[in-house]
């Protein structure tokens, strides 16, 4: 199974890390620099070592990419991408907004797109699935799940492996599968 994950940030690419070892991992995110250290085995986060990278990438179950034409074979897409507050202390969600239209130019079939970035009740449901369906090219009805990011940066004692998960899917088709890609490397999920 081929998993795409748009944004290596400390949650992008903690879960690209963690994934790797079970599944073919596509990381994009838009920053370049970022990207060429990641292909070539530099972690620039805390908790991803690149040893790790090092041997997806030789195993060939990692790359990190630019172009959002890499995901179009992807079986699975995480959202992983920052949602800062706008000045007026509302939630941007600009860089989901570009998740969902990368989603939806590149990918012509049918896929289980996660939401792990921070938002507010309801964005996955009445923002997320209605802005890929309206830059959607595709006649596919994608399936939808939410899993609220899991990384607390600095901590030793857990990590995506041993940190309960709480993951929920619009569809009981949705809950399965996120059930199933989430169980090869989490213990516990909610």
């Amino acid at each position: 199974m081929k998993v795409a994950i748009i944004g290596q940030g400390y949650v992008g690419l903690t879960i690209s890390a963690y994934a790797g070892e079970f599944f073919e991992v596509i990381g994009l995110d838009k920053n370049e620099k970022v990207v060429g250290q990641l292909n070539s085995g530099i972690s620039h986060i805390e908790g991803v070592e690149s040893d790790v990278l090092k041997r997806w990438i030789a195993a060939g179950r990692y790359r990190a990419t630019t172009d959002g034409k890499d995901i179009s074979e992807a079986d699975l897409v995480v959202i992983a991408v920052p949602t800062p507050l706008s000045q007026d202390r509302k939630p941007d969600l600009a860089f989901i907004e570009a998740a969902c239209k990368t989603i939806a130019e590149n990918i012509s079939h049918q896929v289980l797109v996660i939401n792990e970035s921070t938002s507010y009740p309801g964005t996955l449901r009445n923002f997320i699935k209605p802005t890929i369906e309206i830059y959607g090219k595709n006649t596919s009805e994608h399936l939808y799940a939410i899993s609220p990011e899991r990384v607390d940066p600095g901590r030793g004692d857990f990590n995506q492996r041993n940190t309960p998960r709480l993951f929920s899917g619009l569809t009981p088709e949705a809950c399965q599968l996120t059930r199933d890609f989430y169980s090869k490397f989490c213990d516990v999920l909610i």
